[in-house]
């Protein structure tokens, strides 16, 4: 099924979906203005992307971030040596904590690189091609062009998602979080989370990894 003919996600109460659940790639359409608007021309009538700028490499031993502080760690270790520094980096460029990037590739791709979904998405966050035509350098498949693409989109989707005036933090990750999966437009125009179930899964879902599995991956003092 191609990204244009995706059908709208079910609205209603979800429950909790399961940590390997994939999600909804990034540039796909779930409803006609809400994935849609993740392609070149509403992106473009949203917000101009921002030319990139420069990312903080931090350096990485064993399975996370160089910290002589031993708690200072994904738990787990389900993040490969070779993309903790990119992490760090999406982070630092997004404003948001490695814990979430690390949460959101988790939930889009399960940490797969090749991973390509039935509507074209490729990579470990899921672009579609038109987006990543904005957002990627290099190949979609590469691990560290997909994790800096993803940085660069969600500080994109924060600035966007400023004009409703999130109350707090919080409010604000989950409109971004929203608008990642079910598109700008369809946030903007519900003036909130929209009540897709996938939506409120996905929100949901990458909360509660970067509360738990990802709560201790941090950036070296």
């Amino acid at each position: 099924m191609s990204a244009s003919s995706a059908k709208s996600p079910k609205r209603g109460k979800s429950a909790k979906p399961a940590a390997s659940r994939r999600s909804r790639p990034a540039g796909s359409k779930s409803t006609a203005t809400g994935r849609a608007a993740r392609t070149r021309s509403s992106i473009t009538n949203n917000w101009l992307p921002i030319t990139a700028v420069g990312l903080l490499v931090i350096g990485a031993v064993g399975a996370i971030i160089q910290n002589t502080n031993p708690t200072c760690a994904d738990r787990n270790g389900v993040i490969p040596e070779d993309w903790a520094d990119d992490v760090v980096s999406a982070a630092e460029v997004s404003g948001f904590s490695p814990s979430v990037i690390a949460a959101q590739i988790q939930t889009e791709s399960n940490w797969d690189p090749e991973a390509e979904s039935p509507v074209g998405a490729v990579g470990l966050a899921q672009f579609m091609p038109d987006t990543w035509d904005l957002y990627g350098q290099g190949e979609a498949t590469s691990p560290e062009a997909s994790i800096a693409a993803q940085g660069h989109y969600l500080r994109d989707l924060r600035r966007m998602m400023a004009q409703l005036e999130p109350a707090d933090e919080q409010e604000e990750l989950d409109l971004v979080l929203a608008a990642y999966n079910a598109g700008p437009t369809a946030v903007l125009e519900e003036g909130g989370v929209p009540e897709f179930e996938e939506t409120g899964n996905y929100v949901t879902q990458i909360n509660d990894l970067a509360d738990t599995r990802y709560a201790e991956v941090c950036t070296a003092d």
